[in-house]
């Protein structure tokens, strides 16, 4: 297979060799501490902590992403995870006919395993085994070109190992080429900045939000309206958006809620969790939900959300126009304004929304809406 970029291609910078030796004493006084956590404690990118790790257990991969997620059909089952700042979502299941638009800028798949790519994120890739309690773990994790992880597929007891084996032949770099591992990692960039309520025009955003046809055409509307997206949600007024309000004493946030309430209904709900370079999304209804600390957790078998809601300081229901009807939904934001969790009705295109799923969401207004 030709290396359309490889990884070696990017310039190398030397390796901090104390940097190990932080990390280690650091796991010694919070041994459950993630590599994530770890790294924002010791002030570089969770990549540089990555390939730290000893030699063998960290394998660079031909940034063919696109390619790599067309080819795992065969693997079978994996665990494939993608998470921001407040939210991790992890599926089990297999992928199935991953598609790559013509730029190779997108890709996307449909089934199990729903996801939505863009690959001018995707940066970097290894091949990563890990030791712990059970045992090896292995991976194939993806970053950005601040060395932020996008995503992650794990191999599980359920993957083809022989397919597995053969991908990662196919789509390993040179190892002969690379002098160093350790890529130039630019800092993370600032979040975008929200848009002043004075800068928007009201009526236009207004009149735009009520003619959309369809849901995909909304990011095309904030863009055409100069705005951000939590911004127009707080402009549109409650016959499109209603904020919810914490209320402790009845839930220690609105997901807790909302996520009782369906799973006592067993209404199925579609989750939305991304960041730049991923949307991962779940369809079905919960069952096993478990408060920790500041973490609200789905525990199923093929789906496992984390959500920090002490890091979601906004919620809000949301109502758009479409071809179908009315699209409404539940949807958190940090403090950054910045979107980390979505949550529809099951539904799929040329259906209508559930009546199922519209009671759930009214019921969470009148307990959550001042």
């Amino acid at each position: 297979m030709a290396a359309m970029d490889t990884i070696s291609e990017v310039p190398q910078a030397p390796i901090d060799h104390t940097l190990a030796q932080r990390w280690q004493a650091l796991l010694a006084e919070q041994p459950n501490l993630r590599i994530r956590n770890a790294a924002r404690e010791l002030g570089v990118s969770e990549l540089e902590l990555l390939l730290c790790r000893e030699a063998g257990s960290v394998t660079p991969l031909v940034a063919d992403f696109g390619g790599l997620l067309k080819a795992m059909d065969p693997v079978g089952e994996v665990m494939i995870l993608s998470r921001n700042e407040q939210v991790v979502h992890e599926v089990t299941a297999a992928f199935h006919d991953f598609k790559v638009g013509g730029s190779g800028a997108m890709g996307l798949a449909v089934g199990d395993i729903d996801v939505r790519v863009f690959f001018n994120n995707w940066h970097y890739g290894y091949r990563v085994l890990e030791s712990g309690r059970g045992g090896t773990r292995e991976s194939l994790q993806f970053f950005d070109g601040h060395g932020r992880a996008v995503h992650k597929i794990y191999r599980t007891d359920g993957t083809d190992a022989e397919a597995w084996e053969a991908l990662v032949a196919r789509f390993q770099a040179d190892a002969d080429t690379l002098p160093a591992l350790a890529p130039v990692l630019n800092p993370a960039p600032a979040p975008q900045p929200r848009t002043p309520v004075a800068e928007v025009e009201l009526a236009p955003l207004q009149a735009d939000w009520a003619a959309l046809k369809d849901v995909h055409h909304f990011h095309a509307m904030l863009k055409r309206n100069k705005v951000d997206r939590l911004t127009a949600v707080e402009l549109m007024g409650p016959d499109w958006c209603r904020q919810l309000q914490t209320q402790p004493e009845l839930a220690p946030s609105p997901l807790d809620l909302l996520l009782h309430q369906v799973q006592r209904s067993e209404c199925p709900v579609m989750v939305f969790v991304g960041n730049p370079g991923i949307v991962q999304i779940f369809t079905g209804t919960v069952s096993n939900l478990r408060r920790t600390g500041p973490w609200m957790n789905v525990l199923d078998p093929g789906f496992n959300l984390h959500a920090n809601t002490d890091g979601i300081t906004a919620w809000w229901v949301t109502r758009r126009p479409s071809t179908d009807g009315t699209i409404t939904s539940v949807e958190g934001y940090n403090a950054d304004g910045e979107l980390v969790i979505t949550v529809f009705g099951k539904r799929k295109p040329g259906q209508a929304e559930s009546e199922a799923w519209r009671a759930e969401v009214w019921a969470l207004e009148e307990a959550l809406c001042v």
